[in-house]
């Protein structure tokens, strides 16, 4: 039992010596990396130094970001101001536009007649352009055999300066109804 014991006593010292000629080529290793780490090789940048100027590069970055922000936050509220400014300005002129819109002749009625009576076809007519408040002219073109005459009325809410006749009320009429 003793030969049993020595050869698994030596079976043991050999596992143990070639453990620990493992854990020392570990060793090695580790110790050249940290070496490279800490000095780097002859021509090369340690990884520490290259970990300092990666980190001084993202700072720089960092700071132009937050530079970018700053500028497009002010270059918002320039726009922002700027399209207020611009809204109000297409208010007010639509706004104006629509003040002007009520004083534009776009009430038109046509009545067309026969102002003789041995004269057909309807040729004369009385033509009413107004605005939306009721103002504007009416004119009158009466056809003859011989010659055709153009009478003006100017007309102030709806009522002539003087007075129409009744094509010229009916043609008022029609176009304050539009």
């Amino acid at each position: 039992m003793s030969t049993w014991l020595a050869v698994g006593a030596v079976i043991f010292g050999l596992a143990g010596l070639v453990a620990g000629v493992l854990a020392l080529r570990t060793l090695s290793r580790l110790r050249r990396s940290v070496a490279l780490l800490s000095r780097g090789t002859s021509g090369r940048e340690t990884i520490l130094e290259v970990a300092d100027k990666h980190m001084a590069a993202s700072e720089a970055v960092r700071k132009d970001i937050l530079e970018l922000q700053r500028e497009l936050a002010a270059a918002q509220q320039e726009l922002a101001a700027g399209m207020t400014a611009e809204r109000q300005a297409l208010a007010e002129t639509v706004q104006g536009l629509t003040s002007s819109v009520g004083t534009v002749l776009r009430r038109v009625a046509l009545v067309r007649f026969d102002a003789f009576e041995d004269l057909g076809g309807r040729l004369s007519f009385s033509l009413a352009l107004l605005d939306d408040g009721g103002n504007g002219v009416t004119l009158t073109s009466i056809a003859s055999t011989s010659d055709t005459r153009l009478y003006a009325k100017a007309l102030t809410a709806g009522v002539g300066e003087h007075p129409l006749s009744p094509e010229e009320e009916q043609a008022v009429k029609a176009a304050l109804a539009r």
